[in-house]
């Protein structure tokens, strides 16, 4: 009874320590085995994301990085844990830091060097020393600027008579100029348009729309940048840069100077002399029967011919810049401007018919007076040609005697010009009133020739 009692007794102490024994052991065979190579990394990167490490003389201290946080600073020293100058057990650490308590407890269980050697910052890896420039290399060349940022900021500039300058800290929108040049050294949010001047494009330029020129030239950097398209109209402007207008104008003016200067200017005004008899010439050719009928109307109203021809001058620059204004602003009438230079090379024909008409009135005068009879309408006009250019002539001849003929050269050359403007003006008047008023006026006989006596 006795035996069976104790083997009874040692079967159930066998039953209760050996599942006791076996847990002991598969823990001190868990701890026992070496860390995996992650675990490391792993746990230095969960510590760091909740505490801040501070290494200490001694240790090392956390301190958490929730702002809500009840524990203020963490010290580990050897194997003793102390929390905010106090020393603590392990379920005490549990109770005030929760789950953060085994991150704790995992570095406490770490020797003092591989806790600093874990928790320690990644040093950079050394820069290498820079190898020495060769014997003859020279510095390198410097870097380009970049292009400045656009700090000021314009609406649309609109300029008639004058220039424009967009600068290259400046953005702006569209930019319309009317006998003048711009100049874009920095951004157009809008289009680029420019009548009767020249256009540059500097290195930092951009226009996002069309640059238009109507008249004029462009110059573009090869850095400047065009969103759309380029659109140049007419046959370019005529580049006066390079003559020293300072030193020869008031020579050329006044017909005195040098004898190379007079010379010029002498030779300047039969050169025009010339193409007004040639062009003379082809208007009575295509067109004698209008030339007659100007020429008629001149005679018998000069008056009321050179106040219209007056107001016509004042009003076309006004109603062709409006004009303009209105093609650019309405964007689609843009195309439009390409009819421009026809219509001022219209303005030009008309100019030269009215003036062929008065030359041939002043020949018909001429030849009556001179008993001239047999003279064709082709030489008739290029006699009036001449006598309206005679002042001209006169006063560049006396131009080559110098300074002595001073004064007479200028009266001459003033009277010059009042004679070629009343010429043109009162042949233009006299177009529009045989367009526009249908009233036909008494042809005027030319004076008859004298008889002999």
């Amino acid at each position: 009874m006795i035996g069976r009692t104790h083997t009874r007794g040692s079967f159930a102490f066998l039953v209760i320590a050996t599942p006791l024994l076996l847990l002991c052991l598969g823990v001190s065979g868990a701890s026992a085995q070496p860390a995996g190579p992650g675990s490391g990394d792993a746990l230095r990167a969960q510590v760091l994301r909740r505490f801040d490490v501070v290494p200490l003389q001694k240790g090392i201290a956390l301190v958490p990085k929730s702002p809500s946080a009840k524990v203020k600073l963490i010290q580990l020293s050897g194997d003793e844990i102390t929390v905010d100058g106090a020393a603590v057990s392990g379920g005490e650490l549990r109770r005030m830091l929760g789950g953060d308590a085994d991150l704790v407890l995992r570095l406490s269980y770490l020797e003092p060097e591989a806790r600093r050697e874990l928790l320690q910052p990644a040093t950079a890896p050394p820069v290498p020393p820079a190898a020495p420039e060769p014997p003859g290399a020279g510095p390198a060349p410097p870097e380009p600027p970049a292009p400045p940022r656009h700090r000021r900021q314009s609406d649309v500039r609109l300029r008639i008579g004058g220039n424009v300058t967009v600068g290259e800290d400046e953005s702006t929108e569209d930019v319309v100029v009317i006998g003048g040049s711009a100049d874009v050294l920095g951004q157009v949010r809008g289009s680029v348009v420019v009548i009767g001047g020249a256009v540059y494009l500097g290195p930092h330029a951009d226009v996002t729309q069309d640059v238009t020129i109507v008249g004029g030239v462009l110059k573009r950097d090869p850095g400047a940048v065009v969103g759309g398209k380029l659109n140049e109209i007419g046959v370019g402007a005529i580049d006066l840069s390079g003559l020293r207008f300072g030193r020869i104008v008031a020579p050329h003016l006044f017909g005195y100077g040098s004898s190379r200067v007079s010379a010029f200017a002498l030779f300047s005004t039969l050169t025009r002399f010339v193409i007004l008899c040639v062009l003379a010439t082809l208007v009575v050719l295509i067109a004698h029967g209008p030339v007659e009928r100007i020429s008629a109307r001149a005679a018998a109203e000069p008056v009321k011919a050179g106040v219209i021809g007056v107001l016509a001058q004042l009003m076309i620059l006004p109603i062709m810049i409006v004009t303009i204004v209105l093609l650019v602003v309405t964007i689609v009438g843009i195309p439009l401007l390409a009819l421009v230079p026809f219509a001022l090379l219209g303005l030009c024909v008309v100019f030269l018919v009215g003036f062929t008409a008065v030359a041939y009135n002043l020949g018909q005068i001429v030849r009556a007076r001179m008993g001239w009879s047999g003279l064709s309408p082709y030489a008739t006009a290029n006699v009036g040609v001449l006598v309206v250019m005679t002042p001209a002539l006169l006063a560049r001849i006396l131009g080559l005697g110098g300074a002595v003929m001073f004064p007479m050269t200028v009266l001459l050359l003033m009277l010059a010009v009042l004679v070629e403007y009343l010429a043109w003006t009162i042949g233009f008047g006299a177009a529009a009133l045989v367009r526009f008023d249908r009233r036909t006026a008494a042809p005027v006989a030319p004076p008859a020739a004298p008889s002999a006596a």
